[in-house]
């Protein structure tokens, strides 16, 4: 038997290598660029309550709630237990809590009001407790394609695949992997390798804010629909403002976007004037339907066509259930028999003791991660968090692997959130990568 061919590294590629190698079967990953490296690494982390669509996407929201817990569980080495307020700043967004109140009761999803007195927001005149967390999107990742190797999985980086060809993929190089079962989980992107793919899959950009130091220890959600800047999620030293919506596949940040997400975040938390914004970044949904963004389902479609399964949709706290219905799709396709055992906890990839170098000082960023054969050293920096504090690259990006490539990601998210004193700094940057290379 040739295997089970799936291209994409991202969080659902990564679990779905994960399901099938854990019931035996012969699994090649293929990612053109590094784990993570699009949608998944572009997001902002967080591990929905379900209360968020709890009122337009019920379906999808109540499997939130039931992932959150599995993921708490099992992963709980990347999850930040933080817990999430939803906070009303108007009178009308008071009076949307009853709607938001009785669709979480109804999808079973768990929610407290509390004493508006309560949370950060000294303005706000309602507010409820949920069950959101912030979880690691990169080790998330990491550990799932980790434990799909030590299950005999062939995982492959850096390896880009042309087309969809008969009984296998044709790569870029020219070459062809022959496969009993293709699994395209290539996210929005799905389309390009697959032209025969009849699932409608609209991309769409969605633009977060990472700040210097963390603005609070709690998930923060306004009271009201879903709309561009009504959530912020502490991630690490940081918190991530997000996050917009609109029909595009760039994934670079605009000034524009970057100062609606500021007037929502100062009216979210009123207290923190001076929010500083050390860079902004952006990643692709890819959304199931076409039309407004915000009106289209977060729930995922499977779809099979000759030894050919199609993935798209879905959320990064779904992703284990998402992985589990492909699975169980490639296994009735093949004619095996076995049971999913993605329930059980997944591995901790982070060493004991980290390396004795440190990275980078803004973050304490060491050599934290496991040794393993198909990661490319130039690969781990986004997932040892270097270039990820306040200093941006300037003191780490040397000890990056890829040092040109780094201080250009993070300028790319820089640059439409220049103000006074992130010019600066940005000015400081470019001197002392100037000097060093003097000294050479």
């Amino acid at each position: 038997m040739s295997g089970v061919v799936i291209v994409g590294a991202g969080i659902v590629g990564a679990g779905i290598a994960r399901d099938l190698a854990l019931r035996g079967l012969p699994v090649t990953v293929l990612e053109r660029e590094a784990p993570a490296a699009g949608a998944t690494g572009r997001c902002h982390g967080l591990l929905h309550s379900g209360a968020r669509y709890a009122v337009k996407d019920p379906a999808a929201a109540a499997e939130c709630a039931r992932e959150n817990l599995i993921l708490k569980d099992i992963a709980s080495h990347y999850v930040e237990d933080t817990g999430g307020l939803f906070v009303a700043t108007s009178d009308d967004e008071a009076a949307y809590g009853d709607t938001l109140l009785a669709a979480c009761e109804k999808a079973s999803i768990p929610m407290e009001e509390i004493s508006p007195e309560d949370p950060l927001n000294k303005k706000a005149v309602r507010c409820m407790r949920t069950n959101d967390a912030a979880i690691d999107p990169f080790l998330l990742t990491l550990a799932n394609l980790y434990e799909a190797r030590c299950n005999g999985a062939a995982i492959h980086t850096r390896t880009g695949v042309q087309s969809i060809a008969d009984s296998g993929v044709r790569l870029d190089d020219g070459r062809t992997i022959r496969a009993d079962i293709v699994i395209n989980a290539t996210g929005h992107a799905c389309g390009a390798i697959n032209r025969d793919l009849r699932l409608c899959v609209q991309p769409d950009k969605g633009t977060i804010l990472v700040t210097e130091r963390r603005l609070c220890d709690v998930v923060l959600n306004r009271m009201r629909p879903p709309t561009d800047g009504d959530i912020i999620v502490p991630s690490h030293t940081t918190s991530l403002i997000g996050t917009t919506s609109s029909c595009s596949t760039s994934t670079v940040p605009t000034r524009d976007e970057y100062r609606a997400l500021m007037r929502e975040a100062k009216a979210l938390l009123p207290d923190n004037k001076e929010i500083r914004i050390i860079r902004a970044f952006s990643g692709v949904r890819p959304l199931i339907g076409s039309g407004d963004g915000r009106s289209l389902s977060r729930d995922y479609r499977v779809e099979e066509d000759e030894g050919v399964i199609t993935v798209a949709g879905g959320k990064l706290t779904t992703y284990r259930l998402i992985a589990e219905t492909v699975s169980n799709a490639a296994m009735r396709l093949l004619g095996e028999r076995g049971e999913c055992r993605t329930k059980a906890a997944l591995p901790d990839i982070m060493k004991d003791q980290p390396d004795g170098s440190l990275l980078c000082n803004c973050e304490r960023a060491a050599g934290r991660i496991m040794e393993m054969d198909f990661m490319r050293p130039e690969d781990l920096w986004k997932f040892n968090r270097v270039g990820f504090g306040t200093c941006q690259g300037m003191r780490c990006a040397k000890n990056a692997g890829r040092e040109l490539e780094l201080l250009e990601e993070r300028w790319k998210g820089i640059k439409p959130v220049l103000d006074e004193i992130q010019l600066k700094q940005s000015y400081l940057s470019w001197a002392a990568q100037m000097s060093q290379r003097d000294i050479q």
